[in-house]
């Protein structure tokens, strides 16, 4: 794994997820909701400032899935404001979409064996049945029908990518597959982490462990985008390098 530091040196990396770890849980045990939520808020544009320092372009479609996640926590931040929470969920639903959206890009490319096939059914199936009993349960625990189809279109969604990019990394297990799954665990756990302290118990611990999983998510996936532009760049050069260097030789036989 070679390249999982590629966005800044080894040493920053880690110096950012030890920072995001301890102060999380120090705001979160000291009941400063204020500082957790202003770090939530600052992340993904210093992030951002960061890539675009070291690398200047980047694919649409992963800067509208940063731009939705970052509406998402806007309006997540925002409890007094009415439809707020639906408002942020339409956003981290409509990030976890367009993430579905890159994955069917890479569904060609995976090969796998038939045991490996029948596996992933399997468990496809039995999340989507426990992922049915939850609905169900909550059905009548909610009285916004909207909100009750947000949340679980989202975890519908996250469903669908987690089953993809274990798909990935079982068919070729490289940096960024290995990367991208990551990101995926660390958006589920957050996002658990969020219904739990919302709906049933208010708990410092789960809260900022809720913040440390949606924290590093986002720092990963910042990676993982960098590495993707990286490599999309050196095989345009390539692609480009090929017709002149055929030229070349074409005029020195003639």
């Amino acid at each position: 794994m070679e390249r999982w530091h590629a966005l800044s040196p080894n040493w920053a990396t880690i110096l950012l997820l030890v920072l995001i770890v301890s102060l999380n849980l120090l705001c979160s045990y000291y009941g400063l909701s204020v500082v957790t939520q202003t770090m939530t808020l600052t992340i993904i544009p210093t992030l951002l400032m960061v890539y675009f320092f070291r690398q200047k372009i980047m694919a649409n479609i992963f800067s509208l899935i940063f731009m939705l996640y970052f509406l998402g926590i806007i309006f997540n931040a925002m409890d007094h404001l009415s439809l707020s929470s639906d408002v942020s969920e339409s956003c981290f639903t409509g990030a976890y979409l367009l993430m579905v959206f890159v994955l069917l890009g890479k569904l060609k490319y995976v090969k796998l064996e038939r045991f490996v096939s029948w596996y992933l059914a399997v468990v496809f199936f039995i999340s989507t049945y426990l992922l049915y009993l939850i609905f169900i349960g909550l059905k009548d625990s909610f009285q916004d029908n909207i909100t009750l189809t947000l949340m679980v279109s989202k975890g519908v969604a996250l469903l669908v990518i987690a089953f993809f990019a274990f798909a990935i990394y079982l068919s070729k297990e490289t940096a960024q597959s290995i990367i991208f799954l990551m990101v995926v665990c660390c958006f589920v756990f957050s996002d658990v982490l969020s219904f739990i302290t919302t709906s049933y118990i208010h708990f410092w611990l789960f809260e900022g462990v809720q913040k440390i999983f949606q924290s590093i998510g986002l720092v990963l996936s910042c990676i993982y985008v960098f590495n993707y532009q990286e490599i999309a760049t050196r095989v345009e050069r390539r692609k480009a390098f090929k017709p002149i260097s055929r030229t070349n030789q074409v005029s020195v036989q003639s």
